[in-house]
């Protein structure tokens, strides 16, 4: 009897050491007892961008990545892969997006338009459409713009979140200065590759030349082209301002891009997390806007007077020959967006054709 009770105890010993050594490992993200640890099942979400460090667009990414675990509490796992780490241009964004290596990209409204059937996307690159960065945002939050956004969640797997602008479009040559659009004739000017950016440079009688963006500095430098039309504060961000000697405000067009986030991966979130996610990027997009309206206000500045460049701005009368070029992008690419799709456009915001 007392082997079997000293035999009895020393088992008992035995399970309580190893219980407590079970506890002190275990817990994970499900152990609510683990101060500072998530509460419940971790999602990881993975932000690609081109963007580099210090630019406005990657600062708002950043408060985006820092809202989301905080809100969350830890729940939303945000990593951010900037300057061209995960990808080199706008169109590998969206691939990778689409395959779910990354979660979400910001990407511009061309890209959007390659990735399924959606030509509506086209009305944001019509020259001279939009005044002012309010008439621009009156589109993208439109009921109009998220029946566009529907399109492709059904088409491509994607969800698309109200946009922002990265700045107006400029061009920076290395010859000028540009008063006039003939100042232009004869020049190589590099812009993406989407019919409407190329109809706006030829308009102004210069050539359109596709290079890829991670190769531009070069080719400036190079000769390849003498320019590019890109948005103002990346000639000083991107440090196109040491190849170019002439800046052009023309404020044709502006540089869009919107967050799109894999379809699939957000239908995983359970509806708390949803809720955040949402409210979270409505608070990203509203940062985002107002962070790249003071850094394309500020790029000017800089760029006279601390890159040395002869930065060019213009009245509403000097304008108007530039106006006059591009109305012929608006008459061979009036239908491109779609049948009345121009149409609802200058009707939501009260303008008539160009």
């Amino acid at each position: 009897m007392i082997n079997n009770k000293r035999t009895i105890a020393l088992l008992l010993s035995l399970v309580m050491v190893l219980t407590l050594g079970l506890a002190g490992c275990g817990g994970g993200s499900d152990d609510p007892g683990n101060e500072g640890e998530p509460v419940g099942e971790t999602f990881e979400f993975k932000i690609a961008h081109l963007q580099n460090d210090g630019d406005a667009g990657a600062d708002a990414i950043t408060y985006l990545g820092e809202i989301l675990e905080e809100r969350s509490e830890g729940r939303i796992d945000v990593t951010i892969y900037g300057s061209k780490s995960m990808a080199g241009g706008d169109t590998e964004l969206g691939e990778i997006v689409r395959q779910n290596t990354v979660q979400m990209v910001p990407v511009p409204t061309h890209t959007l338009a390659a990735m399924a059937d959606i030509p509506q996307y086209k009305v944001f690159e019509f020259p001279y459409l939009f005044d002012s960065w309010d008439e621009i945002y009156t589109v993208l939050d439109s009921d109009l713009h998220k029946e566009w956004a529907q399109v492709l969640a059904d088409q491509a797997g994607v969800v698309v979140y109200d946009g922002l602008v990265k700045g107006w479009l400029s061009i920076g040559t290395k010859k000028g200065p540009i008063n006039s659009p003939a100042d232009l004739a004869g020049q190589k000017i590099r812009t993406m590759a989407t019919d409407m950016q190329m109809g706006l440079i030829n308009s102004l009688g210069a050539g359109a030349t596709i290079v890829a963006y991670g190769e531009l500095y070069t080719a400036i430098q190079q000769g390849t082209v003498d320019g590019a039309l890109t948005a103002t504060s990346l000639f000083e961000s991107d440090r196109f301002c040491e190849v170019v000697d002439h800046l052009s405000v023309i404020r044709a067009t502006a540089h869009f891009h919107l967050p799109v986030v894999n379809k699939a991966w957000l239908d995983s979130l359970p509806e708390d997390l949803r809720a955040i996610f949402d409210e979270a990027m409505v608070d990203y997009v509203a940062k985002a806007r107002e962070l790249e309206e003071a850094a394309d206000a500020q790029a000017i500045i800089d760029l006279e007077e601390v890159e040395g460049v002869d930065v060019r701005e213009y009245t509403d009368a000097e304008l108007v020959p530039f106006k006059e070029a591009t109305k012929a992008v608006w008459d061979e690419f009036y239908d491109l967006p779609g049948e009345g799709v121009m149409d609802e456009v200058l009707a939501l915001l009260g303008k008539e054709r160009l």
